[in-house]
């Protein structure tokens, strides 16, 4: 069988592993399918509907799914197929459940030669349950121990039977016979290659299209050529390699499905070699291996360069995220430290391209990693920074300005106007919460999103659960996940699996939409942080996050921050930048310090009269910290001593309020000096004088 689909047996896996708990008792879970199973049969399809969607939200364990289908007449499930929609996903669901009701897999030496023994035995049925065991509880790992089989010259029946087995096991031995086709032993590269074919798994194009090119062996590059045909090649390798890089990369489907991640990746340095890999940087770690065989194939392949540095800036941004969230990410940090090495010597042109291609694909969370790296390396304003400058991801654009800002000042080269806008607009941005809306009912997620929207949230409306799967993983700093209970694509329970299992949105709330309020919170209650029906009762949402900061915020208030201090330097670089000073106006107003303060100095050397009021208000507001109060009494000094300032009327006896108010010391020392470095007038400095008159003595 072709493609990413396995068959073994009646069993299709079509979805990803489950390893919650029971959400409810077995018996109920029992109870309902048998009931949806009974309405199904009495032609009562949206009440059968109803219980086996309530099945699926009780999150069944991969065994109790296949109880249910063991003991379940093999029609009811080829009914459900066949009635396509809705019931095709559930059945599809659960059937993927009960074939993916495995141990762990283990690289267990002992247990799988013990097994392989059995698969060569003469018995079909001895060989059928030893091939399934394997291949439940071992899968990848046993193809090491299956190479000298595979190879073997000298026993036609035993390497056919390993053939077969191989073939049988299907998407799970793609990657470490691929790593395999680096042998050194000609025959075991082309029975290899014959084993791929007849999986036909795509993934392997490129990697046998390779081998039909520049195999010294003719069998060898026959059996390659004929294999890759068969998994789709267009007979370019290098392009296959760079497609493949991309997919991976993007984590689609038609490469990396949920069931698809490992926990290593394969290699091959006299025979195949297990490397462990986190999760989280799987998809980018394959990546990087595609580009890396793209650059063998095209030494001078600038898109390989850039793949491979996209790869390792991704990962990079991954783990940083992961551990701003206090995960345990091991030694991928000094890991990554060593590819950034690689990175840079990659090129600027292959990071910018690399930009470009985030910039493109909506892909934030790299291309701003990407922008920091380039403000860095490159020594004049790249293609990919200026994309990004345009960019409608505000984030990407912010950090775009800030390393076009970076450079100018050292380059000493000209900061374009669209620069200093971007980095007064990150500045003063508000940072807002973002909300994903995930509803194939396209007039109800709108309405949901336009309702997250209006209550000041950046709001997103995915139509697929496959899309807002996909794309979950590439928009930084989610608030909270609205999820349909009916998906065109995937059932709720497929998107709830995925969201919990992945660490950059396991602990982000999700809120699910019902067609029945009641109904939704009996079978999603203790699943979701709430369940709403639509945009009617999307204060819902609200009330979940209350009081809530995610880290994706606190990497705003960094940016917004860095973007102050870059205007800083530009001003006093003598550049004009009168076009930010709106912006930075905006970051006065209930910001933090952190974001604040540095939003201050910037406007110290670039505002005029025109921020007196906001410089006076956040003077004489009792409520902000004596630090900030004192940042802005100092750049109303330095505004005034560049301007001539002339504060009047309700500034002046707002600051003169001050200096005879309950504030620090501190704080109306600094007021004291603001004023004095203003243009006041005679009469205005006697009114302070006389207002001021201290008497000492006893």
């Amino acid at each position: 069988m072709t493609g990413l689909r396995r068959n073994l047996g009646l069993l299709v896996a079509f979805t990803a592993l489950s390893t919650g708990a029971l959400a409810t008792p077995a018996l109920d879970i029992d109870q309902d399918f048998r009931q949806g199973v009974e309405l199904l049969r009495r032609g009562n399809d949206a009440a059968a509907l109803k219980k086996f969607a309530a099945v699926l939200a009780a999150d069944p364990s991969h065994e109790k799914a296949y109880e249910l289908w063991k003991t379940t007449d093999h029609q009811i499930w080829l009914d459900l197929l066949v009635k396509g929609g809705q019931y095709e996903l559930v059945a599809k669901r659960l059937m993927g459940l009960a074939e993916l009701s495995r141990n762990e897999r283990k690289n267990d030496k002992d247990a799988i030669r013990g097994l392989l023994s059995d698969v060569e035995s003469d018995d079909v049925l001895v060989r059928r349950r030893a091939l399934r065991e394997l291949s439940a509880n071992h899968g990848e790992y046993a193809v090491q121990y299956m190479l000298s089989g595979l190879g073997d010259q000298n026993d036609d029946e035993r390497r056919v039977k390993y053939m077969h087995a191989l073939t049988e096991m299907s998407t799970d031995v793609v990657l470490p016979l691929v790593a395999a086709l680096s042998t050194q032993d000609g025959y075991l590269r082309r029975n290899i290659a014959l084993t791929l074919g007849h999986i036909g798994d795509p993934r392997a194009a490129a990697a046998l299209t390779h081998t039909a090119d520049k195999d010294g062996d003719p069998g060898v590059q026959e059996a390659a050529r004929m294999a890759a045909k068969k998994c789709g090649s267009t007979g370019d390798a290098h392009g296959l390699f760079l497609a493949l890089g991309d997919d991976y990369h993007a984590g689609r489907a038609s490469v990396l499905r949920a069931m698809d991640y490992s926990d290593v990746v394969w290699s091959y340095d006299d025979g195949l070699v297990a490397t462990p890999c986190h999760r989280a940087v799987y998809a980018d770690e394959l990546s990087k291996n595609a580009y890396h065989s793209a650059l063998q194939a095209n030494p001078g392949s600038l898109a390989a360069r850039a793949g491979i540095a996209r790869a390792y800036i991704s990962q990079g941004a991954i783990v940083d995220a992961l551990a701003q969230q206090g995960a345990d990410v091991g030694d991928l940090a000094s890991q990554l430290a060593e590819g950034n090495l690689a990175v840079s010597t990659l090129g600027t042109d292959a990071v910018d391209l690399a930009l470009s291609w985030c910039t493109a694909s909506n892909d934030g969370a790299t291309g701003a990693a990407a922008c920091k790296v380039l403000a860095h390396m490159a020594t004049s304003a790249t293609t990919g920074l200026q994309a990004a400058l345009s960019s409608g991801d505000g984030a990407l654009r912010s950090e775009a300005a800030v390393a076009l800002g970076h450079i100018a000042h050292r380059e000493g080269g000209a900061v374009a106007a669209a620069t200093v806008s971007a980095l007064g607009e990150a500045v003063g941005r508000e940072v807002m919460r973002i909300g994903v809306v995930i509803d194939s009912d396209e007039a109800r997620g709108a309405s949901v999103a336009s309702a997250l929207t209006n209550a000041g949230m950046m709001a997103h409306h995915w139509k697929t659960g496959a899309s807002g799967v996909s794309l979950l993983h590439r928009v930084p700093g989610v608030d909270v996940i609205v999820v349909a209970e009916t998906l065109n694509d995937l059932t709720a329970d497929q998107v709830l699996d995925e969201v919990a299992r992945d660490d950059r949105t396991a602990n982000v709330p999700v809120v699910m939409i019902a067609n029945d309020a009641e109904t939704g919170s009996d079978n999603w209650g203790d699943r979701c942080a709430a369940v709403i029906t639509g945009a009617g009762d999307a204060s819902a949402v609200e009330e979940v996050l209350a009081d809530t900061m995610n880290e994706d915020r606190l990497r705003a208030n960094d940016l917004a921050a860095r973007a102050a201090g870059t205007l800083l330097a530009l001003a006093q670089a003598g550049r004009d930048l009168s076009s930010a000073v709106s912006g930075v106006s905006g970051a006065l107003n209930g910001r933090p310090d952190e974001v604040a303060i540095p939003a201050i100095d910037a406007l110290a050397a670039i505002g005029g009269a025109d921020q007196l009021s906001a410089l006076t208000a956040v003077i004489s507001d009792s409520d902000r910290s004596d630090a900030v109060r004192i940042s802005a009494a100092g750049a109303l000094g330095d505004i005034a001593t560049r301007t001539k300032l002339k504060p009047a009327g309700d500034a002046l006896a707002t600051l003169a309020n001050v200096l005879s108010s309950d504030a620090s010391i501190e704080v109306r020392q600094a007021t004291a000096l603001g004023l004095g470095r203003a243009n006041l007038d005679a009469e205005q400095r006697a009114a302070l004088a006389r207002r001021m008159k201290v008497n000492l003595g006893g």
